[in-house]
C-alpha cells in the first residue's frame, strides 16, 4: 500500500530559489572533482570548463537546465513479478528495507555478530513478506563470500527470495555490467530490461564535491541501460559540509545536480532520483547522527528540492543512532519517518531494520517498522470527508443513548479507517500479563521466526535459476574464487 504525502514543507519557494542560485554560483566558480575520465570528457564536450590536471569540471547553468528537462519526472521500478510495480514521483511515498549493513543483532542470542549469505536470505523473505515495505534491499552485506564475487550471489539472494524489486550494485564498470547481465536473464534479455527497469542503482557523491571513479562508472552503465540510480551524498554538516543546514543543501544540491548532468549527457532520459543521506555530525562523539530531528528536516527540504527541479526524490526515515531496539530507537525512528513521509519523500530508505547508524540490522527490529510504516501509511491518507464518512444519517439512526457497534457503517469502515496494530498491545494489563507479559522486542522477535519458519517466497522459473546459476560460476571463474554454495 502507498500514499501521498507532500504536506509538510519548510522552505518557501524563495528559499529554495535562493538555494539553487547559490548552487549555480558554486557549479559554475567552484565545480565538482571528477575522477572519471569518460564523465569529465562529456562534460567539456558539452560545454563545461575543465581543469584536466586537477579532474575539476565547472559546470555552467545552462547544462544543469538542459539535464533536469531529459531526466524522467515519473520513474517506473519492476519487480521479478512483472506486476509488481513502484510508481516513483508526486508525491507517492514508498518504503524500503535499510542498505548494507555489516553487522546483525543475532535473532536467538541478541548478540551483535558479522552478517552472512543466511542472513541476506533471510531479510529478503522477511522484505518479502512484511506488507508495509515496498522494496526489498540487500539489508546486509554477505560477509561471508569473498569481496570479489559478494555482488553476484547478493544480487541472487534477492531474486530468489522475493518478488518485490531489489537494489543493483553500480560500484565499478565490471559490477555494474554483471547485474545488468543477470536482470536481463530474468527480464528476458537486455531490451525488455530497459523497456522495465528491474535495478535500483546509488551514486554517493564524496563530498565535499566529489564523484569517485568507480560509482561514476557504474552511474555510467545504468544510464545506458536506463536503469534507475539514486545519487544521493552523504553530506555531514559541521565536518564534510558547513555546519549550517543551509549550507549543507548548497553543497548537496551541487553535488546531486552535477551527478544529473553526468548521468543526462551519458544517456538522456536516464531515470535519476534525487537523494540524500545527509545528516549532522554529532560534536560531542564525532559521529554521524542519523537519527537527529537536523537529518530530518535535510530530507523534508530535499523533498522540496527534488519537486523544485520534477524529479523523483530519495531520501532516509526511520534511522537511528540506538544501539538496539529501545525507546531511543523508537523515538528517533518516529520523527524522522513521519516528516520524510509527510514531505513526499518518494523512496524512503532505511525505514526498516535499521540501529546503530546503519551499521547493524536487526530482524525484531524490521518487524517493528513495519508496524511504524503501517502507521505512518494510515497518518499520510488523512481524514476523508464526504456524505459516507461524515455519517449524518447514521448517528441519526442511532440517536441519543446508543452505541455503533453493531451497525453496518462500522463494520463496513473499520478496516480502512483505523490502524489496526499486529504487534502493538492494546490489551488490558490483566489480559498482557495472562499472554506473558511480553515486551515489543519479544513480541516482534516471535513475529521475525515465524515469518522466516512459515513463508515461502515465490519461486524462481528452474530455468532463470540455472541460468543464475552458470553466470555466477563465470564470474568466480573470472575472479578466480568461490564460494561453495551450488
Amino acid at each position: 500500500m502507498q500514499a501521498q504525502g507532500g504536506k509538510l514543507k519548510i522552505l518557501s519557494r524563495d528559499e529554495l530559489y535562493e538555494i539553487h542560485r547559490a548552487t549555480m554560483e558554486l557549479l559554475e566558480n567552484v565545480g565538482v572533482k571528477i575522477l572519471e575520465q569518460n564523465a569529465l570528457k562529456l562534460l567539456k564536450d558539452a560545454g563545461a570548463i575543465v581543469d584536466e590536471k586537477g579532474k575539476r569540471a565547472r559546470i555552467p547553468e545552462y547544462l544543469v537546465r538542459e539535464a533536469l528537462k531529459k531526466a524522467p519526472s515519473r520513474i517506473s521500478l519492476y519487480g521479478r513479478d512483472r506486476k509488481y510495480r513502484l510508481n516513483l514521483g508526486g508525491y507517492r511515498v514508498h518504503f524500503s528495507m535499510e542498505g548494507t549493513s555489516v553487522f546483525v543483532l543475532d535473532l536467538e542470542t541478541g548478540e551483535r555478530r558479522n552478517s552472512t549469505y543466511t542472513d541476506l536470505e533471510n531479510f529478503f523473505k522477511l522484505a518479502d513478506a512484511l506488507e508495509n515495505i515496498h522494496h526489498a534491499s540487500i539489508t546486509v552485506k554477505a560477509r561471508d563470500i569473498p569481496e570479489p564475487i559478494a555482488h553476484v550471489y547478493e544480487m541472487y539472494a534477492g531474486f530468489k527470495n522475493t518478488t518485490k524489486t531489489i537494489d543493483g550494485y553500480t560500484y565499478g564498470r565490471t559490477i555494474a555490467m554483471d547485474t545488468i547481465k543477470m536482470a536481463s536473464i530474468l527480464a528476458g534479455g537486455e531490451e525488455e530490461l530497459i523497456k522495465q527497469p528491474m535495478l535500483l542503482g546509488f551514486h554517493n557523491p564524496v563530498s565535499p564535491l566529489q564523484h569517485s571513479k568507480e560509482l561514476t562508472e557504474g552511474l555510467m552503465v545504468y544510464a545506458r541501460y536506463k536503469q534507475p540510480v539514486i545519487i544521493a551524498p552523504e553530506d555531514q554538516a559541521g565536518a564534510t559540509a558547513p555546519i549550517t543546514l543551509a549550507g549543507l543543501l548548497v553543497q548537496q544540491n551541487a553535488e546531486v545536480l552535477s551527478g544529473i548532468v553526468i548521468a543526462e549527457l551519458t544517456s538522456p532520459g536516464a531515470p535519476v532520483l534525487y537523494g540524500t543521506v545527509s545528516t549532522i555530525m554529532d560534536m560531542k562523539t564525532g559521529n554521524l547522527a542519523y537519527g537527529s530531528v537536523e537529518a530530518a528536516l535535510i530530507n523534508v527540504a530535499s523533498a522540496q528540492l527534488a519537486r523544485f527541479y520534477n524529479i523523483p526524490s530519495r531520501g532516509t526515515g526511520g534511522g537511528t543512532d540506538s544501539k538496539i531496539p529501545d525507546i531511543q530507537a523508537g523515538i528517533e525512528k518516529a520523527v524522522t519517518l513521519i516528516m520524510a513521509a509527510m514531505a513526499g519523500i518518494n523512496f524512503i530508505y532505511v525505514a526498516a531494520g535499521a540501529l546503530e547508524s546503519t551499521l547493524t540490522a536487526s530482524y525484531e527490529q524490521a518487524v517493528i517498522d513495519n508496524e511504524l510504516c503501517g502507521i505512518v501509511l494510515r497518518a499520510l491518507r488523512g481524514i476523508e470527508v464526504n456524505d459516507e464518512t461524515l455519517a449524518v444519517d447514521v448517528i441519526k439512526e442511532v440517536g441519543p443513548g446508543g452505541h455503533f457497534l453493531a451497525h453496518k457503517h462500522t463494520l463496513k469502515h473499520l478496516k480502512t479507517e483505523h490502524f489496526i496494530p499486529k504487534i502493538l498491545n492494546r490489551q488490558m494489563r490483566d489480559a498482557w500479563e495472562k499472554s506473558g507479559s511480553k515486551d515489543l522486542r519479544q513480541v516482534a522477535r516471535e513475529k521475525a521466526k515465524e515469518i522466516l519458519t512459515k513463508h515461502q517466497p515465490q519461486p524462481l522459473e528452474p530455468s532463470v535459476e540455472k541460468e543464475l546459476r552458470v553466470f555466477i560460476k563465470e564470474v568466480e571463474k573470472r575472479e578466480k574464487c568461490s564460494y561453495k554454495m551450488f
